[in-house]
């Protein structure tokens, strides 16, 4: 469906003060014209993670991800630089390459051979030599922006666009001080937050992401492990956190040493798609991002991080099969009540000391995406 030429009106306003403002209305995140709207709008525009500078480290390594319909990847060329494109064949649209690995000198097409090197060139397209005005240069990949950012790895589909890490200031130095051994941190496993695709529009995940106003009412476990008195929640803009204190009172969900590096639970959410999550116990974090996968569902995939290769498997199985789960499911029935003809709009609940469960980065997030459409 081709985008709507002018957004739906607000009935309630969402404005600048989070102690006034409404939510985005429900069509927002049903209709599928403004689904098309915001992959030109924000996913085409913005930075997105797709793995570690350590699954790129040498010449012809590779990693493939998705920025909603759109497949990429990203090489450790010949000439030891880092470099992302489409990952779509120029003779007929075949993707390039699956998963992650080397490629040696060559991205060969497995549909019908065209080989591209690593800095994109077309080198090799069988049976073209009697092609009339055929030339290679005509047809190299497509090249998109990349950034290594705390060694994380991020694309970008406009060339064009400003620095992640511009857009995200203060965010690496808050990073450093609140993930110890973050340099010495590598991926371990791919990461399925709620073990599969959820039946909600992407919005509907990060809604959820970053606020706690739900925590304790949904998250029973959750709120036996952090303080949720002392929970804080702080927004910078284009990222916000929220940090969690260990109550060290119940340690029934996984166990908890005084002497593990992390005490303290830390998750960073980046515009659009990107969170990085500590929870307390062993040096471990994840990297995940809440992917469209069309107007009424989502992926939330990413990669579990440790320092030696191994992770603490019960915690693994807390954050899997209980949290995991447990938002899966406020995220599928929020999005069945935004087509109920009872509702259009929400109110944003913020207080004054824009406490940890207050809603003001979900208040910020609703802002960016306003923004953004109405460009």
């Amino acid at each position: 469906m081709a985008a709507v030429e002018k957004l739906p009106p607000f009935t309630r306003p969402l404005g600048d003060d989070p102690l006034a403002s409404y939510t985005l209305p429900a069509r927002w995140y049903t209709d599928p014209a403004i689904y098309e709207r915001e992959k030109r709008a924000i996913f085409y525009k913005t930075w997105h993670y797709v793995g570690h500078r350590s699954q790129v480290g040498q010449p012809g390594d590779y990693v493939t991800g998705m920025v909603a319909d759109q497949r990429v990847f990203v090489i450790r060329s010949q000439d030891g630089r880092l470099r992302a494109f489409h990952n779509t064949c120029r003779h007929r649209g075949h993707h390039l390459l699956k998963g992650a690995g080397n490629v040696g000198l060559f991205v060969t097409c497995p549909y019908h051979a065209w080989a591209y090197d690593s800095e994109g060139g077309l080198r090799t397209a069988r049976n073209c030599q009697h092609l009339k005005d055929f030339r290679k240069e005509d047809f190299p990949l497509i090249e998109l922006a990349v950034e290594d950012f705390c060694g994380f790895v991020f694309v970008n589909l406009d060339r064009g666009a400003r620095p992640l890490a511009e857009q995200m200031a203060g965010l690496e130095a808050d990073l450093r001080a609140r993930v110890p051994d973050l340099d010495a941190m590598r991926p371990v496993r791919t990461f399925e937050f709620g073990n599969g695709t959820i039946k909600a529009n992407w919005k509907v995940v990060v809604d959820n992401f970053v606020e706690c106003y739900h925590c304790t009412p949904s998250h029973p476990a959750f709120a036996e492990i952090l303080d949720m008195e002392r929970y804080q929640q702080d927004d910078h803009g284009p990222w916000s956190r929220q940090i969690g204190v260990r109550t060290r009172a119940n340690e029934t969900v996984y166990p908890i040493r005084d002497d593990d590096r992390v005490q303290e639970a830390a998750f960073w959410y980046l515009w659009p798609t990107t969170t990085i999550n500590v929870m307390p116990g062993r040096s471990e974090l994840n990297v995940s991002t809440m992917s469209p996968h069309g107007p009424d569902t989502a992926g939330f995939i990413g990669h579990q991080y440790s320092i030696n290769g191994s992770l603490d498997e019960t915690r693994m199985s807390y954050i899997t099969e209980i949290l995991g789960m447990e938002d899966k499911g406020l995220c599928e029935s929020v999005q069945v009540g935004l087509r109920s003809l009872a509702f259009d709009q929400g109110r944003i609940v913020v207080d004054a000391q824009r406490s940890g469960i207050s809603e003001h980065a979900l208040h910020r997030f609703h802002l960016l995406v306003r923004q953004a459409l109405e460009a």
